[in-house]
């Protein structure tokens, strides 16, 4: 990850205060007491666990930022570590005596029982195969993640969520490099905050569920991205860091495969945006044009074969799927915030509720079908819309939600020193966005899912809520009313 950085010479005193910037009382307290916490609640192999965790964890963060903000990062991925280590310990602890592994929601539970079943049949101890309800799970990398880690450490279902902990605390530092480099010092200090302390960032890094993996491999494609942006074409690094972005592609196109064609869209942007082929304004359009009607083509032929519906209906046809897709979500996929679905099952029905019988019968509305979506996707869950005190709580964050997304359409007046990477980060979290409203209907998911928003919406949000507040100060003089601009460089 030194690769990312461009870190000026140093003297051996200032590197030497860079290799040891965790030195303080209370990083001490936290590098000692988190690995006895971990051994007095499951023995040896989560000790060693988390000294892997933590201390790797504390080695990265330093390597993915410049030396002068080497101890703040390093600072920012303990305190993120800790607070979750906090949470972690006594929820599983107290989790584990009722349910034997310490998850806290149904599909934690699910991949821990996939990943330690692996296990037992690899080793020839059970001779059976996985449930088929489970054998979705097959298909995913993450699952064989915890079977390597139970293999090398034996059943110890605490250790996947020290490493979604110590992945929480690099996210935090990479968000925090991300906005340091196209905004300023003070958004990035802030971005980095809120990647520590927000709750829908926490409550899903403390579980054994692959979101904060995903988030991860995101975040690392977004700064692989934003190196690019600027980098020599003769830098020596260059293919270095395009190695590391199709290593994290890879990944994302088998944990979440829509987030890695939004990383390679992003690309191909960034190969045409630094191209040096410049072609007029007019050329432009016409090629976008001829794109899309090359696209949009293909599409509406496919779709003349398959379907006996006119062209006309195209659209239409698209948004009931939509629509259908995510009553399946909501009735279906259990909410983690609801402990039932929403409606009854029809016993006289093929469809195995009555919200998708609904769905299937109802006219086509735009409000309904494409409007509400998209406000759903961004908006929920409001406080009246819940509908338990689960919802009712995670709403109460909505209202810091809110705040950031009036100030995103202000970031742009901050001036990034980035704007290029600044138009990748605005596509980046509308296309999630999009993605989200054609297929979350169930607010559990939703959450989870939207936590690809969260970074984007903090650095943009900040961005323009750090540009309002200067043009608010109006008892300055002019001059020192202008937007400040944070020196640039490492």
């Amino acid at each position: 990850m030194a690769i990312l950085t461009d870190a000026p010479r140093v003297t051996s005193a200032r590197l030497a205060s860079a290799r040891w910037p965790a030195r303080g009382t209370w990083q001490v307290a936290v590098r000692v007491l988190a690995p006895l916490g971990a051994l007095a609640v499951e023995g040896w192999p989560a000790l060693l666990g988390a000294l892997l965790v933590q201390e790797g964890g504390l080695r990265l963060a330093q390597r993915l930022t410049s030396t002068r903000h080497q101890r703040f990062a390093a600072n920012l991925f303990l305190a993120a570590y800790a607070l979750r280590f906090a949470i972690v310990l006594p929820t599983h602890y107290f989790h584990k005596l009722a349910n034997g592994n310490g998850a806290l929601y149904r599909d934690d539970y699910t991949n821990d029982l996939v990943g330690e079943w692996l296990v037992r049949i690899a080793h020839g101890e059970v001779p059976t195969a996985i449930f088929a309800g489970h054998q979705y799970l097959l298909s995913s990398a993450y699952t064989y993640l915890l079977m390597g880690i139970y293999t090398l450490f034996g059943y110890a279902p605490l250790l996947p969520k020290l490493l979604n902990v110590g992945l929480a605390g690099l996210c935090a530092v990479l968000a925090f490099e991300i906005a340091r480099r196209v905004f300023s010092v003070r958004v990035a200090t802030l971005t980095a905050v809120g990647m520590a302390v927000l709750p829908s960032l926490i409550v899903w890094s403390v579980a054994t569920l692959k979101e904060t993996l995903v988030l991860f491999a995101s975040l690392v494609a977004l700064r692989v991205l934003q190196f690019l942006c600027d980098a020599d074409r003769r830098d020596a690094r260059t293919w270095d860091v395009i190695v590391v972005l199709l290593g994290v592609t890879v990944l994302l196109l088998d944990l979440r495969s829509s987030s890695a064609y939004i990383v390679i869209t992003l690309l191909l942007l960034l190969v045409l945006g630094r191209s040096r082929v410049r072609l007029r304004a007019w050329q432009i359009g016409l090629a976008g044009v001829a794109v899309g009607g090359l696209l949009i083509g293909g599409a509406l032929v496919v779709r003349e074969h398959a379907s006996n519906r006119p062209i006309s209906a195209a659209l239409e046809d698209l948004a009931l799927q939509i629509r259908h897709r995510r009553a399946q979500e909501a009735s279906g996929a259990t909410s983690q915030l609801r402990s039932e679905t929403d409606l009854p099952s029809l016993e006289d029905s093929p469809l195995p509720s009555q919200v998708e019988a609904a769905s299937d019968t109802t006219p086509f509305s735009l409000s309904a079908d494409v409007i509400d979506p998209l406000g759903y996707a961004l908006l929920a869950p409001t406080p009246w819309q819940a509908q338990s005190t689960q919802e009712l709580a995670a709403s109460a964050e909505m209202a810091v939600w809110d705040v950031l997304l009036v100030g995103s359409f202000f970031a742009w007046r901050a001036r990034p020193r980035q704007p290029m990477f600044a138009l990748g980060l605005i596509a980046y979290g509308v296309a999630n966005w999009l993605i989200l409203a054609a297929v979350e209907g169930n607010v559990g998911n939703l959450l989870r899912h939207r936590l690809m928003l969260d970074p984007v919406l903090l650095m943009l949000g900040l961005a323009g809520l750090e540009w309002i507040w200067f043009r608010l100060r109006t008892e300055l003089p002019a001059q020192e009313r202008h937007y400040p601009q944070d020196e640039g460089g490492p």
